[in-house]
């Protein structure tokens, strides 16, 4: 197991820009079994958007955390639109976000929860993982309603939660099968709670709910 000498985790784990970066790999991230040329194991932690400044400020609270700098690329592609790319190959720091801060490995979509931690934690960091959560694989509609929707229904059980035990508000998670057989799951909170919660969200991240 690798130790983390540079790190006191309790500390980290209770910090706003953790539960927001953490928040965004939810979304967007992902930690795939990858090897090099020569069979081993290369340890990536990416995050992936087409929102260049949404992965500016992923990349930033990476380096703000954990002091070390990945790699940031374009990736264009035809009819469609391009991705910007952050990456970091590190054992250590792709088995603390295993083990530590609970995001697992290889596809994640179905099974990827809120950390226990964020679940635990203080009002404000909840916050500030719903903030990140919400950029990212959330939806702002025009009438001002939040939408999440995936195919973790667990996930979707942890933000019921989540967001109950901040604003108060109790909603029920739908069922969705589409062409027989793909399930996912929707949770919605209307115009009037959408409205609660931006006005409730940390303000100086407020640049990154703009869409891209």
């Amino acid at each position: 197991m690798v130790i983390f000498v540079n790190f006191d985790i309790n500390k980290l784990k209770k910090s706003e820009d953790l539960a927001l970066l953490l928040g965004m790999f939810v979304g967007d991230g992902c930690m795939s079994i990858g090897h090099n040329g020569y069979g081993y194991r290369t340890y990536p932690i990416a995050f992936v958007n087409t929102n260049k400044e949404y992965v500016e400020l992923f990349k930033g609270l990476f380096y703000k955390i954990f002091q070390v700098k990945g790699s940031f690329f374009l990736n264009r592609r035809k009819n469609k639109k391009d991705l910007w790319h952050f990456q970091k190959c590190s054992l250590g720091i792709y088995d603390l976000f295993n083990k530590e801060f609970e995001m697992p490995m290889g596809k994640k979509a179905s099974v990827v929860r809120i950390p226990s931690f964020i679940l635990n934690a203080d009002i404000i960091i909840k916050k500030y993982f719903f903030l990140g959560y919400l950029i990212t694989d959330g939806c702002i509609k025009k009438d001002g309603s939040l939408m999440f929707h995936c195919s973790s229904k667990n996930l979707l059980e942890d933000l019921k939660q989540l967001t109950k035990s901040v604003w108060g508000f109790e909603r029920n998670i739908r069922k969705f099968i589409q062409r027989g057989k793909y399930i996912s799951y929707q949770l919605t909170l209307n115009k009037t709670q959408g409205f609660v919660i931006l006005s409730d969200l940390p303000t100086w991240h407020n640049l990154a709910l703009r869409g891209p």
